[in-house]
C-alpha cells in the first residue's frame, strides 16, 4: 500500500522522498538497521496487543487505561509503520508517543501490575514488554538511531519504490 505522490523530503534539498509503504520491503533488507525495524515492530504491537488482552482492573484506573489504549492506538500504529518508512516525523512522534505513555505508568504507577495481568509469567513479561513501561524504554533506547538514520534512504542501497 503505498501513496500516488512523493513528498519533498526538506523543503530546502529537494530530494524526493520514496512512497509511504504499509510494509516496506526494504526493512527486511540485510543492511536495513535493527533498532528501526525492532523500534517499528514494538510500536505497532503496542497499538495492536491490548486488543486481545482483558486486564480486570478496579475502579477509575480502568477507565484511564482504556483512554490510554485507545488515544495511543493509531499513533503508534502510524509511527511504527512511518518509522520503517525512515520518515523524520516518525522518528520525532515515536520518542514523544514513547515519553507521553511513560508517563502515565509514572502518574498511575499502580497501572504496571495491571497491565501485566496476574497469569503466567511469561505472558506477563510479554504485556510488559508491549503494552507496559518497558517497551516505552526499549523504543527511547533505539531513538539515537531513529534521529541519526530517518531521511537517509540511500543507506539502503535497495530500490524504494
Amino acid at each position: 500500500m503505498s501513496t500516488d505522490n512523493p513528498q519533498s523530503a526538506d523543503a530546502n534539498s529537494g530530494l524526493d522522498l520514496p512512497r509511504f509503504h504499509f510494509l516496506p520491503n526494504w526493512r527486511m533488507e540485510p543492511e536495513f538497521p535493527w533498532q528501526i525495524w525492532a523500534a517499528g515492530w514494538l510500536a505497532v504491537i503496542k497499538a495492536l496487543l491490548w486488543l486481545s488482552t482483558d486486564p480486570v482492573v478496579p475502579g477509575p484506573l480502568a477507565g484511564y487505561l482504556a483512554a490510554k489504549f485507545l488515544v495511543a492506538m493509531i499513533p503508534f500504529l502510524l509511527l511504527g509503520i512511518g518509522v520503517w518508512n525512515l520518515r523524520r516525523w516518525a522518528a520525532w512522534g515515536l520518542m514523544i508517543a514513547a515519553i507521553a505513555d511513560l508517563a502515565f505508568f509514572i502518574v498511575f504507577p499502580s497501572a504496571w501490575r495491571f497491565v501485566a495481568g496476574g497469569g503466567f509469567w511469561g505472558l506477563a513479561a510479554v504485556l510488559l514488554v508491549f503494552n507496559g513501561p518497558i517497551g516505552n524504554i526499549l523504543i527511547l533506547l533505539t531513538t539515537p538511531v531513529l534521529l541519526k538514520t530517518a531521511g537517509k534512504y540511500d543507506l539502503l542501497g535497495a530500490d524504494l519504490e
